[in-house]
């Protein structure tokens, strides 16, 4: 079928994929919060670039691009796309910050409660993740640890909020009207990524494939949005992406083809019937990518004698009643309000 036609939220099950991501990632940093000796991630170990967590960051970000770009063209206002993206985001991510710094935090804290809420620590940790500033470390919680970090998935948060950034200046610049200016980006932010002396996305010290491929991720979903009356998904195209990384697996290269690879079957297998109809009524992958993180270091202080394995499997059960009762309690509502929030200024504005 046309893209534009699998877009349509009945002829998908894209939230499946974010779920599955969702739990790649809990599974991918299982290994280095608990390091094993002899074991490796499996991804890791066949394709020598690419890591399951990685993988499924850029899943998200290809998502991400593809969905959030396919609904401000729909809709064609940057002020309803702006609180869209606001209460899709913050409830939950402010919800769990209060949580993690204030209650979870002292809990699992080698420091005493006073020592803990004085600590300018605590204090820095709260306000720049609010800002999107990441900060990565509580006073005195899990620094036994192999890995001390409090919530190491919340790096990606900045790197998300700026792709919408700059597709909002995108947007009222009047970019979306000249469809070339979405491939010319594209190919220069692929050719950016190649080559470690980066002349756009010049924060990046190394060619880190976890981060500089998040930008060309995220604008290969915009790109696909953008031509979606012209792109076809059925298994032909599958297997020719597939061919793709065949002919190229031993390019210096051959990363790019392995991702559309990924990413294109993703959008064909969505729009499968059996997979359409295993559709959940709760989206929950983001409240699971907020928790994991801490959900899984809490379990390797609390049962250190357990394996891998363990830590992987109940991370994940555990997450997903975190990520349900985040649904259910903030993300379903605050939704609603952002939609109410642009149902009452469209209206105003009709008025006037």
């Amino acid at each position: 079928m046309l893209l534009n036609d699998l877009l349509k939220k009945e002829n998908n099950n894209l939230d499946l994929f974010r779920l599955i991501a969702a739990f790649m990632v809990i599974y991918a940093h299982a290994y280095p919060l608990l390091p094993t000796p002899g074991k490796q991630d499996p991804l890791l170990a066949i394709t020598w670039f690419e890591d399951i967590g990685g993988l499924a960051v850029k899943i998200f970000f290809f998502l991400s691009g593809l969905l959030v770009t396919n609904s401000l063209l729909i809709k064609k206002n940057i002020i309803t796309f702006i609180i869209s993206r606001l209460f899709r985001i913050y409830p939950a991510l402010i919800t769990l910050l209060i949580i993690t710094t204030f209650i979870i935090g002292p809990l699992f804290s080698s420091l005493s409660f006073y020592d803990y809420y004085t600590s300018p620590l605590t204090h820095i940790y709260f306000f720049n993740n609010l800002i999107l500033k990441t900060a990565y470390f509580l006073p005195g919680v899990f620094v036994h640890n192999p890995y001390p970090l409090f919530n190491g998935s919340l790096w990606t948060l900045p790197f998300e909020a700026t792709c919408y950034i700059l597709l909002s200046v995108f947007f009222l610049l009047g970019g979306f009207r000249f469809k070339g200016m979405i491939i010319l980006i594209f190919i220069i932010l692929v050719i950016d990524t190649i080559y470690n002396n980066h002349l756009v996305i010049t924060w990046y010290a190394n060619g880190n494939h976890r981060e500089t491929l998040l930008a060309p991720s995220f604008s290969f979903g915009c790109l696909l949005a953008v031509y979606k009356h012209y792109i076809k998904i059925n298994l032909w195209i599958v297997l020719a992406s597939f061919s793709l990384f065949v002919i190229f697996g031993h390019s210096a290269y051959n990363f790019y083809f392995f991702y559309l690879c990924v990413f294109i079957s993703i959008l064909y297998i969505s729009s499968l019937k059996f997979i359409i109809k295993v559709k959940f009524s709760a989206d929950i992958s983001y409240g699971v990518y907020l928790w994991a993180f801490p959900i899984q270091q809490i379990i390797i202080l609390e049962f250190p004698q357990y394996n891998l394995l363990f830590n992987q499997i109940i991370s994940m059960i555990i997450a997903s009643i975190a990520g349900l009762l985040s649904w259910y309690c903030i993300e379903k509502n605050s939704i609603c309000l952002g939609k109410y929030i642009n149902k009452k200024l469209q209206l105003t504005k009709t008025i006037r």
